[in-house]
């Protein structure tokens, strides 16, 4: 049986999006979900962010964003809260703001990984690869340079 002969342009991109394909179901684009903390160092604004876990995941997106900001509100220096934030606004489509609390969540903890490997961090601070944001759609709310 004869092959048929692609244009070398043609199979080139179908290479590039079978990989991107296999690498986006094999999970390696790390996944974008909101960050509990323990109870113990500030169990007010701890609560305050589970409540708004709870919201997040039943897509009560602005009354979570309510209940993050409240919590920041009580300890402003609480990283998961912010990133938290960031996800509802981004659910909201409120991406300039998502991204400055993204910001200031990178800001206060560079070091978690679960927040500067996150593809929406990575996407609304134009830090993801170009096949990154193409396979996440982040080219759309990517932040102007």
């Amino acid at each position: 049986m004869e092959r048929l002969a692609l244009p070398r342009k043609i199979h080139r991109w179908f290479q590039l999006v079978t990989v991107g394909c296999v690498l986006m179901l094999s999970g390696c684009f790390p996944q974008s979900v909101p960050l509990a903390i323990l109870p113990m160092a500030e169990p007010e604004a701890a609560a305050l962010n589970l409540k708004g876990i709870d919201q997040y995941h039943v897509g009560e997106w602005e009354a979570a964003l309510q209940l993050f900001q409240a919590a920041i509100r009580v300890n402003p220096m609480l990283v998961e809260a912010h990133f938290n934030a960031a996800l509802a606004l981004h659910q909201l489509d409120c991406h300039q703001e998502a991204t400055q609390y993204f910001q200031r969540a990178g800001e206060l903890d560079p070091g978690n990984g679960s927040i500067v490997t996150s593809t929406l961090y990575r996407n609304h601070l134009g830090l993801s690869s170009t096949l990154e944001r193409h396979l996440s759609g982040g080219y759309r709310y990517q932040r102007e340079k």
